[in-house]
């Protein structure tokens, strides 16, 4: 997998040059920096949606639904072998 670009503004810079970087930001992650320091990432909509739609709810191995663990344990066996 090749590796993201890294684009690095302060939130200053960003503030003078939006259309700029609104622009970068179609194509790769714009890190806004306060103070030297990452604070907020500049992303194309597209990006933000492929994002939410990867959110997962996490639970615990206790908590795993019955539907899922036959899979699981199938899985698991078939890793074994």
């Amino acid at each position: 997998m090749a590796a993201v670009q890294r684009i690095m503004a302060s939130a200053g810079e960003l503030v003078r040059k939006f259309a700029h970087y609104s622009d970068i930001a179609l194509a790769h992650p714009v890190i806004v920096t306060r103070n030297g320091r990452p604070r907020n990432v500049l992303i194309s909509v597209e990006e933000y949606d492929r994002l939410r739609s990867r959110d997962q709810q996490a639970v615990t191995a206790a908590e795993t639904p019955e539907r899922f663990l036959a899979d699981i344990e199938a899985l698991a066996a078939r890793d074994i072998a």
